[in-house]
């Protein structure tokens, strides 16, 4: 009797142990699915995206890469991109069972994958003449172009157009640098020089900004201009920004000064 009630209860604690089991199985799936997907979805997912590629941009020559999960909508993304065009690439939206969009207009037909090469083209060229003639070889800068000031964009850009430093659209560069100084006249020194190196180099941006970082301390310059730098009166400029005065549009912050 005692043998049999030690049999009964094992057989209990290995129902239950595998009944444990297979809750945090099932709860580690539930979490995976949650965040990566699931696999047989994202079979479905590439197979629907691949269909709907094939039958709408047939003539485009197009790759497309496994669609990957985004948790936060729920959707599988996969993109596709041109065997031949370097700016003709963009994503494709699967969810519920079905291809819901796409981004074949804003991304190509939108000029934004153009416009954002030309920017790392052009930014890249910017940091280097920053590290090259003013030996800040860690800068981080970034120039923009504003394709918002223009009504019809496709008059400037062409896809895969050659990279071109007098494209006539505003343009903003933006330089992050670690500074031990911070006073407004050595931004303001260094603004000059930066804008004499970008002249020298036929670069011309239609703003400036300038973010520095040592120490605790946070100064943040924006919405410089070449007339702003090239005043005789820029370090006052930038010190009546500084105190909320109106100074020409500029805006200067500075975080963590005592």
């Amino acid at each position: 009797m005692v043998s049999k009630l030690k049999n009964t209860k094992r057989l209990v604690l290995k129902i239950l142990a595998a009944l444990v089991a297979v809750l945090l199985v099932g709860g580690i799936l539930f979490v995976t699915n949650a965040f990566v997907g699931n696999p047989i979805t994202a079979m479905r997912a590439n197979k629907a995206i691949k269909q709907y590629v094939d039958r709408k941009y047939s003539d485009l020559d197009l790759e497309i890469e496994k669609a990957s999960y985004n948790f936060k909508d729920g959707s599988y993304v996969a993109r596709a991109k041109s065997r031949t065009s370097i700016d003709t690439k963009f994503p494709v939206y699967y969810r519920n069972g079905q291809v819901v969009r796409d981004g074949y207009e804003s991304y190509v037909q939108g000029m934004f994958n153009t416009l954002q090469r030309l920017s790392d083209e052009y930014s890249l060229i910017a940091k280097n003449i920053i590290a090259k003639e003013l030996g800040y070889e860690n800068n981080t800068t970034m120039v923009m172009f504003y394709k918002d000031e223009y009504e019809n964009v496709k008059d400037i850009l062409e896809l895969d157009m050659k990279f071109d430093r007098t494209l006539p659209m505003e343009t903003e560069v933006t330089i992050w640098l670690d500074l031990e100084e911070h006073s407004l006249e050595t931004i303001a020194k260094i603004l000059t020089e930066v804008h004499r190196a970008f002249k020298d180099n036929d670069c011309n941006f239609d703003k400036y900004g300038l973010y520095a970082e040592n120490g605790g301390i946070l100064v943040m310059v924006n919405e410089v201009t070449p007339a702003d730098i090239e005043s005789d009166e820029f370090t006052r400029l930038l010190e009546k920004a500084k105190n909320d005065e109106n100074a020409s549009g500029i805006r200067v912050f500075i975080k963590g000064e005592k």
